[in-house]
């Protein structure tokens, strides 16, 4: 639960970060760096929700591209401008989170398999392996 509040909680924090208008940099930033911070904010995004329930990806990352692709249409009714790239680097934020969830999900179950065994072998419950 806490990894799909973090993910909605991120996934309101992107929708601010994409709608609010640009202010103009003292410095301009590197060429396409926006596309860096649109994969960035949507690989966040969906990472922490996924880390916990990996098998959610089939309906979760759909939803997150289509999150993706709403935010590029409704961005010129904020004064910001539609960008093909941009929905592009959204959705492979969210292609690419995906087999990083699975990755920090499987190194948490096996932590805490790890944990449980150190558990019972410490209070004596673990099973004697036979001769």
């Amino acid at each position: 639960m806490i990894g799909a509040g973090a993910s909605v909680l991120l996934a309101l924090v992107t929708a601010v970060l994409l709608l609010m208008p640009v202010p103009k940099a003292p410095v301009k930033p590197p060429q396409n760096f926006d596309k860096l911070v649109h994969f960035t904010l949507f690989f966040a995004m969906v990472l922490p929700g996924l880390s916990v329930a990996p098998r959610h990806w089939v309906w979760a990352a759909p939803l997150a591209i289509g999150y993706g692709v709403v935010m590029e249409v409704i961005q010129p009714y904020f004064g910001r401008g539609f960008d093909w790239w941009d929905m592009l680097a959204n959705s492979l934020g969210v292609i690419c989170a995906v087999p990083v969830a699975w990755w920090v999900n499987a190194r948490w179950l096996e932590r805490r398999e790890a944990r449980q065994r150190k558990r019972a072998e410490r209070d004596g419950r673990a099973r004697q392996p036979e001769v």
